[in-house]
């Protein structure tokens, strides 16, 4: 009976141990997981049906010990999980949205469930007067609104007054320009003609000293 008791014992210390060593999540592990989240790259692209755009967000470097969500509510079962073993997508995302990525431990010890990594995701947003208005945008295309992705979402009234303002400028540089360039060229041309007006005056003054010196020498043959 005794040696029943201790038996029972022994199982129980070592059903412990085994429990609490399940349930732990040692500093070591969660390290080697936060080193596999830091390898997960994130990009994304847009298709655009009737002027408004659907964003898809790609993962890159995903690794089975690893979820990798975008939580809604986790514990009513609300968030989307990138699938895939090493790359995967979630689409259905709208200009501008701010994306919060979560990226969890999923392996058979303590660490599974915590939280290793978040990265957040700032998609731009899609810019339907470059489309409105692409003759007047391939026309000057360092204007800063003439992309299809922005920073900031932009009104019609700011698109048209922020060029107006660009192009005003590059019409009075135009002109300052060309204003430069013919004050350069006046200048060329004056300084062309003093050039040639003393070339000149210089020529008369050397047939006069000529003149006077074959004057002389003949006063002095005589």
């Amino acid at each position: 009976m005794k040696k029943i008791k201790c038996l029972l014992l022994v199982m129980l210390v070592f059903f412990t141990i085994n429990v609490k060593a399940a349930d732990s999540c040692d500093t070591k592990e969660l390290n080697r997981l936060k080193e596999l989240a830091k390898k997960i790259e994130f990009d994304y692209d847009y298709k655009v049906v009737d002027d408004v755009a659907d964003f898809t967000i790609n993962a890159h470097n995903l690794n089975e010990d690893l979820k990798v969500m975008i939580i809604e509510n986790y514990y009513a079962d609300k968030y989307r999980e990138f699938k895939g073993t090493t790359d995967g997508s979630l689409s259905g995302f709208k200009s501008g949205e701010r994306v919060v990525i979560t990226i969890k431990g999923f392996v058979p010890n303590g660490c599974s469930g915590k939280t290793v990594l978040t990265k957040t995701i700032k998609l731009p947003y899609y810019n339907i007067y470059y489309v409105k208005y692409k003759p007047r945008c391939e026309a000057n295309a360092d204007f800063k609104y003439c992309k299809y992705l922005l920073d900031s979402n932009i009104t019609e009234e700011e698109f048209e007054r922020e060029f107006n303002r660009y192009y005003n400028k590059n019409i009075r540089d135009y002109i300052e320009k060309k204003d430069s360039i013919n004050e350069e060229q006046n200048n060329s041309s004056s300084h062309t003609y003093i050039i040639i007006a003393v070339v000149i005056l210089l020529l008369v003054m050397v047939v006069v000293v000529i003149k006077k010196i074959i004057k002389v020498r003949k006063k002095n043959k005589i």
